[in-house]
């Protein structure tokens, strides 16, 4: 039997020949698109565990199955006994299947609960406040009770309850103001609920400085960013998180300008960062320890066999890192051991750049190559950015949720609050406690 383009006129198959051109450019067009997007998240710079259908197939280790549970030590979920504020004595009236009343009490059941009341109302407060002169120095002043917010219309616990709704939750404007109307009877606009925020910012500042300046005399640092839309722009989020403070800055540039600002000149720690070259801007002073899991993520992708080879050495370097760290170790010893694995690395990289698939990985390697041992070299240290990368988790879910910032104002307000809450969780502490010290102390 003959293929049926045998059975076609050359008419036929010209236009045949030109329909499949057309369908082929069309496939063309729609890969060079969906690789585009894929590039989006499957990249160095996005973790696999944010996209876990997307984890490559390769793997070098062998990850060990772990019970399923509550880890060792874990306080578990029940709550300790209160003392009541209210009895209640329930007794049975009928059998419930039966409807009978002829039954027999055979025993009793204790339980506790915790309930809120049922309808919560704000409450009103009337103010008179006197305005005074010192007959002494003539100045004006009125007085405050260390509790009543001098100006504005809202007190100190409802501007707690709006940043916890809004921070915490990350509840945005407009459903922020509907669940204060249905849940406690506070009709607010969503212009006046981000008044409230702007002020409770504007209120933290002056600590919002404090942070700034201790992130700059920190001895050791963890760097990252992230892009953030504001009025249709790309801006960038900036995390600066040290072993006890957490920064957040909010720019419209990703280049070395923000970490001057941030840190100066003449900053001399230690910065674990990924290998943007901003970063190189700090070398002069500071000491870079490159991130491993970019690294690795890069080498991961290489399908070829000399590919595969090159991110196995450059995991069981990784591994000697981690098994090296694992114990107390001397300077002298830490220096030794740096200038091996150095050695080791560089060796490796001049290796695999002969190979094509391997250049960029090699070269992204190659490049300040005495970063990437900084953690043997000192004590503390870690080998990855993890800790910067999860420190500004919370901003991509808010990215994620609200989309954008609409005014410059939004992303002050943001950079304020949203670093002095992250500080306090990051040291353990309550955090209501902390916004109403520092409300009252700069409101009222």
């Amino acid at each position: 039997m003959k293929p049926k383009y045998l059975l076609l006129s050359k008419e036929e198959l010209i236009k045949k020949y030109e329909q499949l051109e057309r369908e082929l450019a069309s496939v063309k067009k729609e890969k060079e698109s969906l690789e585009k997007e894929l590039r989006k998240y499957k990249n160095s710079n996005t973790p696999p565990s944010a996209h876990p259908h997307l984890k490559p197939v390769f793997s070098s280790v062998n990850k060990t199955r772990k019970k399923h549970g509550a880890p060792v030590g874990h306080a578990g979920i029940t709550r300790p006994k209160k003392e009541p504020d209210e009895m209640r004595r329930i007794s049975a009236t009928e059998c419930p299947v039966c409807h009978g009343k002829d039954f027999k009490v055979i025993g009793t059941r204790r339980q506790q609960i915790e309930e809120m009341p049922p309808d919560i109302q704000p409450v009103i407060i009337d103010v008179t406040r006197d305005f005074c002169r010192c007959n002494r120095c003539k100045t004006r002043f009125v007085a405050t009770d260390g509790r009543t917010p001098i100006q504005g219309k809202f007190g100190i616990n409802l501007i707690v309850l709006v940043i916890f709704l809004k921070f915490i939750v990350r509840g945005v404007l407009r459903k922020t103001a509907s669940f204060l109307e249905s849940g406690f009877s506070m009709r607010l606009a969503p212009a006046s609920v981000q008044a409230i925020i702007e002020r409770a910012a504007k209120a933290g500042d002056a600590e919002y400085q404090d942070l700034k300046q201790k992130i700059r005399t920190a001895p050791l640092l963890y760097i990252d960013e992230t892009s953030f839309r504001v009025l249709g722009f790309n801006w960038w989020v900036w995390a600066f998180r040290s072993d006890t403070d957490l920064l957040f800055a909010i720019r419209n540039s990703r280049g070395s300008n923000v970490l001057e600002e941030m840190l100066g000149e003449e900053y001399s720690g230690i910065v674990v960062c990924d290998c943007w070259r901003a970063y190189d801007f700090l070398s002069l002073n500071a000491t870079l320890q490159r991130c491993w899991a970019h690294l690795l993520r890069k080498s991961a992708e290489l399908e070829s066999v000399p590919g595969r080879h090159l991110h196995k050495k450059l995991a069981a370097l990784f591994r000697k890192i981690k098994l090296f760290n694992s114990k107390e170790r001397t300077e002298k010893q830490r220096e030794r051991k740096y200038r091996q694995m150095t050695a080791e690395l560089k060796k490796i990289t001049s290796h695999y750049s002969r190979h094509e698939e391997c250049e960029s990985v090699a070269k992204y390697a190659g490049f300040r190559i005495e970063s990437w041992f900084t953690c043997v070299r000192f004590a503390g240290v870690e080998p990855t950015n993890n800790y910067a990368e999860q420190a500004i988790r919370e901003t991509v879910l808010v990215r994620k949720i609200i989309g954008a910032f609409r005014s410059e104002t939004g992303t002050k307000v943001y950079e304020t609050l949203a670093s002095l809450i992250a500080t306090w969780q990051f040291q353990k502490k309550d955090l209501r406690a902390e916004l109403c010290r520092m409300l009252t102390t700069n409101m009222c």
